[in-house]
């Protein structure tokens, strides 16, 4: 019998959603330095940047290894890090000198098999169009975004400018200008499915195909005139910071993006802030950004995690984080009693829905069978359910019997 064959026959009809959950705090790692995190993966990597020995150093942190600092190429001295896919793989910046954000070369770091990390400079143009006429030199650029396919973006920079054409960028193979592919923004984010978001656009890296996203409308916080769009789940919705039409410093208010329904406010009682603030999503449509927590699932908006806060773990301050697909999120956070600071995970009392719950969407259906299916055909790691290395019926039976729990009411 076909593994989709056993599973569906034990798997008539079983559907149940999740509630929003108590979060306990598992600490990574501490540090005494500035440290920012500024991405993760569904598998648990969290990446950033943190002071070393008065450089910017890009760091990849789990729960088993804490913080390690990411190697350089030889004659570089600083680096940052920017997004990190489940196998590890890690992309940023690196430069010999400066600041890695604005005058480095995009890097991408791979597990070394030996509990370390192996760092390239991918190829990248010699010149490119100038959007004012002829050609200009490229001079590095930054590796923003990396899917569990391998998919690595970025942007290239002109010679003398501060920014560039998004890019795709290959280990071993030249990049490839999106924008001359109808990508005319700078990209921020990229889903599991290649599909990219930047400025007020979509692109899906598979078909070619440009999505404008248009604005908000005028619902009570004034005209806009453009989006930013900053982070993309599987779904393709998107948070963006939106602009308002106004002559002080109120500009920003943060709006999701439905392929359905378009725009909507996340917080309708947000006050708008001079500065764009921090954006996340996940696949169930739960949003961790400036404005608010948003439980899609239980349309539940809070102000952040700490109320969320298991009591025992109280006295741990916590700031916005990455919000994974089974809603653990990453970030940084002081204990108030001692003063330490952290990367932590914040753990909810129910990871997603249940270990069967394979797409984070908080609802165990046909969904979910696929994704098992596909996962176990194609020896996808989220489909070892015991953990072993092999797909065998062990896993098979595993997945049967956590869909067959449901989830907790």
């Amino acid at each position: 019998m076909k593994v989709f064959e056993i599973v569906a026959a034990a798997l008539a009809g079983v559907a149940a959603q999740a509630g929003v959950p108590t979060y306990s705090v598992e600490v990574i790692d501490t540090f005494q330095t500035t440290t920012t995190v500024t991405g993760a993966s569904e598998a648990g990597h969290v990446v950033g940047w943190q002071s070393v020995n008065g450089q910017i150093r890009g760091f990849v942190a789990c729960v088993d290894d804490g913080i390690t600092v990411l190697p350089l190429p030889d004659g570089y001295q600083s680096s940052t890090a920017m997004d990190v896919n489940s196998a590890g793989m890690v992309v940023g910046s690196v430069t010999g000198g400066g600041m890695p954000f604005d005058g480095g070369e995009p890097a991408i770091w791979t597990p070394d098999g030996q509990g370390g990390y192996a760092v390239a400079i991918p190829p990248q143009f010699d010149e490119l169009p100038s959007p004012l006429g002829g050609t200009l030199a490229v001079n590095g650029g930054m590796a923003v975004a990396v899917n569990d396919a391998g998919a690595v973006v970025g942007w290239s920079r002109y010679q003398g400018f501060q920014g560039g054409p998004t890019t795709r960028f290959f280990k071993d193979q030249p990049p490839v200008n999106l924008a001359e592919l109808g990508f005319e923004a700078t990209v921020n984010d990229m889903n599991e499915h290649g599909v990219l978001v930047g400025g007020g656009l979509r692109f899906d890296l598979t078909t070619g195909v440009v999505t404008e996203l248009g604005i908000p409308d005028d619902t009570g916080s004034g005209r806009f005139q453009f989006v930013i769009g900053y982070s993309i789940n599987d779904h393709n919705e998107v948070v963006a910071a939106a602009a308002r039409a106004t002559g002080g410093n109120d500009i920003w208010l943060t709006h999701i993006h439905d392929p359905a329904d378009g725009w909507s406010p996340l917080n309708p009682s947000q006050i708008p802030t001079r500065f764009v603030g921090f954006y996340d999503n996940n696949n169930r449509g739960d949003v961790s950004a400036t404005g608010g927590v948003l439980f899609a699932d239980e349309g539940v908006l809070i102000g952040g995690f700490d109320g969320l806060l298991d009591p025992a773990d109280a006295h741990w301050d916590t700031v916005l984080g990455f919000i994974g697909n089974d809603r653990r999120v990453y970030t940084t956070a002081v204990d108030t009693d001692s003063g330490q600071n952290a990367i932590v995970v914040l753990v909810p009392d129910s990871l997603g829905c249940n270990p069967a719950d394979l797409n984070g969407d908080g609802v165990l259906d046909l969904g979910d069978v696929n994704a098992f299916v596909a996962g176990f055909s194609s020896g996808d790691p989220a489909a070892d359910l015991d953990g072993s290395g092999v797909f065998d019926l062990a896993d098979v039976q595993l997945f049967v019997d956590a869909f067959v729990s449901g989830c907790p009411a």
